[in-house]
């Protein structure tokens, strides 16, 4: 079919505004290296730490090997905690409102291996245990493995288990996701094979959490509906094994993958945006990258192996 030149520059006008639009769309979002968390004696070699935030204070704590590092809001250690096993073997750690310090931690009790989360002060000091009461009989055998603090909320996952348990601040039960499988339509025969490894819980209380298997990150909202995004594949957005996952002030989820080892950002609507990061040794490369987390001011902080450390970035939008 021949057009005319009128018709003709007409549809060449709209192909140009459909591209620019999306290489627009592409190039609005990036990231940017700003620093490895470091001391005095220079950036500190972790290994698949994992790391939370503590925003209403600035502060990042790191936990490795059984020991709490925390670090000031240009990325400095000002203190540490934790290397004397006396609070168990600290698995995860979160921080409250009011500063305290939360540990979720495992001990040996008789034959059995026994969770419980310890309240610290400021400097790592036990001040109470914080138990759980309530517990519904599906969650009789329940083990978390994270912990997320979250408007007075703690939120619990058994991460091999695939089951969530939200408490408040004294650790009475609020709710419970013992169905997570069944709420994300998990094909049948999947079942019992699957865990989650990425978890978090973004500014409106909806938990995210990814599963490496399937390729795929979810959102289990407050109302129990489950929304999944990702596919295989070695394009820019495509899934390679992705691990921790997160979502920032606009709504934007912020995908690990370890084996590209990149960082994913896709929108609230769950399109893809851009990556940053890339495998190598150069300062804003990763190597293997896991755990991520980010603070109230943007700054992206994420886990890697090789001893590169925790880098951190900061999303940048045009």
């Amino acid at each position: 079919m021949r057009y005319p030149t009128k018709q003709l520059l007409i549809l060449i006008a709209i192909a140009f505004l459909v591209l620019s639009s999306a290489t627009g769309k592409a190039q609005a979002v990036k990231g940017a290296f700003l620093y490895t968390l470091s001391n005095f004696t220079g950036p500190l070699p972790y290994n698949w730490a994992k790391v939370s935030v503590d925003g209403k204070r600035s502060e990042t704590y790191v936990l490795y090997q059984n020991n709490i590092r925390v670090f000031n809001e240009n990325g400095m250690e000002i203190y540490r905690f934790g290397d004397d096993l006396e609070l168990g073997h600290i698995v995860d750690v979160a921080i409250n409102e009011e500063g305290d310090i939360l540990l979720l931690s495992y001990e040996i009790s008789g034959t059995e291996l026994k969770y419980s989360i310890t309240r610290c002060n400021f400097r790592g000091e036990p001040k109470s245990k914080i138990e759980m009461k309530n517990l519904p009989e599906e969650f009789s055998k329940f083990s978390p493995g994270r912990m997320v603090y979250h408007n007075g909320d703690l939120y619990l996952a058994s991460l091999m288990g695939m089951k969530v348990v939200v408490t408040d601040s004294e650790g009475n039960f609020k709710d419970g996701y013992d169905d997570i499988e069944a709420l994300a339509q998990i094909d049948e025969k999947e079942k019992g094979n699957v865990e989650m490894v990425g978890f978090s819980v973004d500014k409106e209380g909806n938990i995210l959490f990814t599963i490496p298997s399937l390729f795929k990150a979810y959102k289990l909202s407050l109302d129990r509906k489950v929304t999944s995004f990702g596919r295989p594949g070695g394009a820019p957005g495509r899934f390679g094994i992705i691990a921790g996952i997160v979502s920032d002030e606009e709504g934007n989820y912020l995908v690990v993958d370890k084996l590209k080892c990149t960082v994913m950002v896709f929108d609230k609507n769950q399109n893809f945006l851009t990556e940053f990061g890339n495998r190598g040794f150069k300062p804003g490369n990763l190597i293997a990258p896991d755990d991520i987390a980010i603070d109230q001011n943007g700054r992206i902080y994420v886990t890697q192996s090789r001893r590169r450390g925790v880098s951190v970035f900061k999303i940048i939008y045009n």
